[in-house]
Order: structure tokens, then C-alpha cells, then sequence
């Protein structure tokens, strides 16, 4: 047998993990995605301190995009490392911001989702993942 008990649980663990934090992105940028420019403005004025030179509904645009598109990849598998590295970065700004503004909880919140993306940047996405299953036919 090519895999063991022990292996499997660590898949699935792996699996519950993808799926919550991928409900936790789509929660949180789905919705705001959705509502139009008013909420991109809001996005983008969390992280205006960056001075990117961007609009603030471009800039929410981007980040709430990237979010999704974090989701997705976190659920089906495919650039796992990739979106899990931008995730990471995103959560950084985030919290860089949080910290500015001296909030404490959602700076938790933030670091917290830092170290769970920057740990399954190293792990990687395990066995019950779309693209590991479709690679293996």
C-alpha cells in the first residue's frame, strides 16, 4: 500500500484545513467583490499607507480578487504554494495596517492567518487535492 493510516489523516486534516480557510477568504472577499466600487473603496483604503498610486477601488479590486482566487486555489489544489505565498503577503499588509491603526484583535486574526499560510506554503496542499488526484490518472 503506497500510502498509510497515518499519511491519510494527515490529508484529511490537510483538506479541513483548505476548505475552512478557503470558506474564511470567500466570506470575506465574496461579498465585497460583489457590492461594487463602494466596497472596493473601503478595501482599498485599509491599505492606502502603501501609496501605491492606485485608486482605492482599484487597489480593493486587486486584493479582493486575489482573495477569491486564493480560495479557489486552495480548494482545488492548483498553484497551492503560489496563492498560499500571496495570501501570506496580503496578511502582512493587512496586519502592518491593523497594527498602525492599533487594532489589536484583528491583528491577531491576521498574524494568525500569516502563520497558518506561511506552514501550508511548506506542507503543501496533500493528497486529496483536485490537482493531485487528476495528476495521478
Amino acid at each position: 500500500m503506497l500510502f498509510n493510516q497515518q499519511e491519510r489523516r494527515i490529508s484529511f486534516g490537510l483538506l479541513i484545513m483548505r476548505l475552512g480557510l478557503a470558506a474564511v477568504l470567500f466570506i470575506h472577499a465574496v461579498p465585497k467583490l460583489i457590492n461594487g466600487a463602494a466596497s472596493w473603496s473601503i478595501v482599498g483604503k485599509n491599505l492606502s499607507f502603501m501609496n501605491t498610486g492606485l485608486p482605492l477601488e482599484v487597489l480593493g479590486l486587486i486584493l479582493l480578487i486575489l482573495e477569491t482566487l486564493g480560495g479557489i486555489c486552495l480548494i482545488s489544489g492548483y498553484f497551492f504554494r503560489s496563492a498560499n505565498i500571496i495570501m501570506t503577503v496580503i496578511y502582512i499588509l493587512y496586519s502592518l495596517n491593523y497594527f498602525n491603526a492599533g487594532y489589536k484583535t484583528l491583528l491577531l486574526y491576521a498574524v494568525g492567518f500569516i502563520a497558518v499560510f506561511f506552514g501550508l506554503i511548506y506542507i503543501g496542499p496533500g493528497r486529496y487535492a483536485v490537482s493531485v488526484k487528476i495528476e495521478k490518472k
